[in-house]
């Protein structure tokens, strides 16, 4: 198992977090405290993607928790909210939702970022779908 210093592990964090191309503005990657001289800290396994139901048990979209499972971690609202929207179709938003699970590694089903791309859809683009 490879070993992270504390500023290599900040880096990868910053990495990850600029990956889909925007941030979140009010938080911050903080390293954790740095380990004694001569120790190296371990980074921990992250969890599993989270799928869902083929209906969401709570009412909401099927696409929601999967969202705010994966998304969030990245970027809030705001992005899909703003003025100056990047995505200008159903394709676009699709693809932009791809290339966040490929830059992120969540490794997320076919159906499920297609339920990401529709809730996304759904809830702030309303774009026609193809």
């Amino acid at each position: 198992m490879k070993v992270l210093t504390p500023l290599t592990l900040a880096a990868v964090t910053a990495l990850m977090l600029t990956a889909c191309g925007e941030t979140k503005t009010d938080t911050a990657a903080k390293p954790e405290a740095a380990a004694p001289a001569g120790q190296e800290q371990k980074i921990a396994p992250s969890a599993p993607p989270l799928a869902t139901a083929p209906v969401a048990a709570n009412g909401e979209h099927p696409g929601k928790a999967i969202h705010d499972a994966n998304c969030i971690s990245c970027h809030d609202s705001g992005v899909y909210t703003r003025a100056d929207h990047k995505m200008t179709d159903f394709a676009m938003l699709s693809a932009q939702v791809r290339r966040c699970d490929a830059n992120l590694g969540t490794k997320l089903f076919d159906e499920d970022m297609d339920k990401v791309a529709e809730f996304l859809n759904d809830t702030y683009y309303k774009f026609p779908k193809p």
